[in-house]
């Protein structure tokens, strides 16, 4: 878990704007055009009088001036911290995009200062910071609950629909698919002593052994490069402690030595030592996969990739995210003197605090890059600070119901979370849920809500996708969330727009709306929305949606066509789907194989596919081995051919011989075509069986057209006939 105000103690530098010149001796090889020094008094006058609009104008002279010369030292100096002040001018404007391009220009001349002149590295990690934040700000998007599954890594053993989710195994919680047990490595217990006690004291434990989820948080005993070291040498240890984790009906997410890109003193590579000695011995379990967990801000001296042990030793990548109180920071409004913004977005607090989520953003691409999936090893909502008194209930219920609502929507490779359900003796905040019933409450509701969190013995649920790359039509109901984050701590309200038109504007994130598309009729619509939060507003990108009309089954079968009531009919009978795009394809042939993939759905027989085969061997094989197919058709059968009519008529007569029916006579006598004399020997009976039991007729002119082709709509029509006949 995290220690108490551990941002705070990271050695926390601040940022310094020099603003001016910085003309030394060492630097004089420049010399400035004559149209600089105006410029630079204009600068010096839009600073003394506070002028945003100004700075930024003036900012933006400067630079077109000098950004003609080569790149050196005296130039760095004087537009890096311009660019910066412009950033800042323009995010108090409400200017994002402003403020991204500002910051990169600043970004681009602190570079060259650190790789040339002397270290930078502070202003690098502060800028790179607020860029986080403020690119998040660009990247609103609507999202869609669906039935289709996720991003899958089989390798992991992660879940393709859905999230598991969970908390501390001694925590208030229950009905959750995974349970967090924590065991300090080489204590006096061995590991399969702490698997004993957790299932004997905890139910959801000793469920969780029984084919569950467990992580287990396998910690240091000391936080430091002498705890990795004690790992080197225990190896009769660490082997007798994965074997009975490997023992375990279950899946056990190991997380080895997490949050080490916090720790005051920890040798990367001892550390990659470690992790690996362990992942190596883990290896001979199927059952245990190996967590990389890093802390969400690193020391400022490490990064969380200096520690990563290698694709080929670890399964997931984890991560633990605390949010204690909405630190004052030391920018407490978007003032034009404020200052320390940019070690306020390092840290995630003061105007950069509101949103849990975008500190996640550095480790979500990391994981993504690695093709890994990722967890939330830990988090916490502290609602209350214990040194202070500070009641913080409201401020941990928004950020539980943000995060929980959000991180499985927009980070789709998340596929686990894990909430510390404990306050320990002494700690300086309080996490558990049963002292709160507000988070609790907000907690229990957001991942409900979600609708995309597995609950105790669910493998799939729904899932969050962009609704941009929600393919083919729709119907029914969709329910929809929208993203949207700023930095400040204003509120935030979003108004959705269905071609055009305003239908609901929500103030709770994730601001959910139920689009019911049966009210907007057939056709094409536009989906969009717009959020505001102070002095910023983004609108995401207008996304076309093909919606069926009302009492419309298929987009391409209209209710008053000829053949719709019989592809109705098939359709809610089960007998064959549509073309998987929203359509029916009536006017498409239809082939030999799909005609026997529909007749198979009178037999009541389960059809089972060929292995290596292609789909529709299957069903191939079973009408041969029926005698469906006459011998003669059989010579020179061609499943992927157009059916003919009188093919349909003989594999018709060979079905029905084959599985019990109504005799029903509707056509009395023999059939008397036009076209008798063209109809193939072999398939003349089964033309007599269609004609009279109704199943298929002759054309307006008498005819029966043995060799012409069956479309999907003159097939839909039999099929209802043989409906009726074999009493489906």
């Amino acid at each position: 878990m995290k220690r108490c105000l551990r941002r705070t103690l990271a050695a926390a530098l601040s940022l310094v704007m020099a603003v001016g010149l910085c003309c030394t001796a060492a630097f004089a090889d420049f010399t400035y055009p004559s149209a600089y020094w105006k410029l630079h008094s204009a600068w010096d006058e839009a600073v003394s009088s506070q002028d945003a609009d100004a700075v930024i104008t003036v900012a933006q002279q400067t630079y077109d001036l000098l950004s003609k010369y080569d790149i050196c030292t005296d130039i760095c100096y004087n537009l890096e911290p311009k660019c910066g002040r412009a950033a800042w001018c323009c995010e108090m404007k409400g200017d994002i995009d402003g403020a991204i391009r500002w910051l990169e220009l600043e970004l681009k001349y602190a570079q060259w200062l650190n790789d040339n002149v002397k270290s930078y590295k502070d202003t690098l990690l502060n800028v790179n910071a607020r860029l986080e934040y403020l690119r998040a700000s660009q990247e609103a998007a609507i999202y869609v609950l669906t039935d289709q599954p996720g991003q899958s890594y089989p390798d992991a053993g992660a879940p393709t629909s859905g999230t598991w989710y969970g908390s501390t195994a001694g925590g208030s919680e229950s009905g959750e698919s995974a349970v967090l047990m924590y065991v300090t490595f080489g204590d006096s217990y061995s590991v399969q002593y702490w698997i004993d006690y957790n299932t004997k004291t905890f139910p959801k434990f000793a469920q969780a052994v029984q084919g569950g989820v467990i992580e287990l948080a396998w910690n240091f005993s000391s936080e430091s490069t002498a705890g990795a070291q004690q790992v080197l040498s225990a190896d009769s240890y660490i082997a007798e402690s994965l074997q009975a984790m490997g023992n375990l009906n279950a899946t056990v997410l190991l997380r080895l030595g997490a949050e080490m890109n916090n720790w005051s003193d920890c040798d990367p590579d001892t550390y990659i030592q470690a992790f690996r000695k362990v992942a190596q011995e883990a290896a001979k379990y199927d059952n245990i996969k190996m967590v990389f967990s890093p802390d969400n801000v690193s020391n400022r001296n490490v990064t969380f990739e200096d520690f990563y042990p290698g694709d080929q030793y670890v399964d997931w990548i984890g991560v633990s995210t605390y949010h204690n109180t909405n630190y004052t920071g030391e920018a407490t409004s978007y003032t034009f003197g404020a200052t320390g913004y940019g070690n306020d977005a390092y840290y995630g607090k003061g105007l950069y605090d509101s949103d849990p989520l975008v500190i996640l953003r550095p480790l979500v691409r990391f994981a993504q890059e690695h093709g890994k999936p990722m967890m939330i090893s830990e988090c916490g909502f502290a609602y209350k600070n214990n040194s202070t008194g500070a009641d913080l209930t409201s401020f941990a219920a928004d950020q539980v119901n943000k995060f929980y609502s959000y991180v499985n929507m927009i980070y789709p490779q998340i596929k686990a979370v894990f909430y510390f359900d404990n306050t320990l003796s002494g700690a300086q905040y309080n996490y558990a849920l049963d002292e709160n019933y507000t988070v609790a409450q907000a907690y229990r509701s957001a991942i409900q809500s979600n609708g995309a969190y597995l609950a105790q013995g669910e493998s799939s649920t729904q899932t969050w996708q962009p609704l941009a790359s929600l393919s083919g039509t729709q119907k029914g109901t969709l329910r929809l969330a929208t993203y949207a984050t700023f930095p400040g701590n204003a509120a935030t309200s979003v108004t959705y727009y269905v071609d055009g038109n305003a239908v609901a504007t929500l103030t709770k994130a994730p601001y959910y709306y139920d689009l019911n598309l049966d009210s907007l009729g057939g056709g094409t619509h536009t989906i969009k929305a717009k959020a505001t939060s102070g002095q910023f507003s983004r609108t995401t990108a207008s996304t076309s949606l093909t919606v069926m009309a009302p009492g419309q089954i298929f987009t391409d079968v209209s209710p008053s066509a000829w053949y719709a009531s019989f592809v109705e009919t098939v359709y809610e009978k089960g007998l064959f789907a549509g073309a998987g795009d929203g359509t029916f394809a009536p006017e498409a042939n239809m082939n030999y194989a799909e005609f026997l993939t529909v007749l198979s759905q009178f037999s009541g027989e389960t059809i089972a596919p060929v292995a290596g085969g292609a789909w529709r061997a299957g069903y191939v094989n079973w009408a041969l081995e029926k005698g469906f197919v006459p011998a003669e058709m059989a010579a020179d059968f061609n499943p992927t051919a157009p059916i003919t009519r009188q093919d349909m008529a003989a594999l018709f007569d060979g079905f029905l011989k084959n599985y019990p029916h109504s005799s029903t006579v509707v056509n009395e006598g023999q059939a008397r075509y036009t076209d008798a004399a063209s109809i193939s020997d072999y398939a003349a009976a089964g033309v007599q069986t269609c004609y009279t039991l109704g199943i298929m007729s002759g054309g307006d002119d008498g005819s029966f057209a043995p060799l012409a082709t069956a479309t999907r709509a003159q097939v839909a029509v039999t099929m209802v006939q043989m409906a009726r006949i074999m009493g489906k």
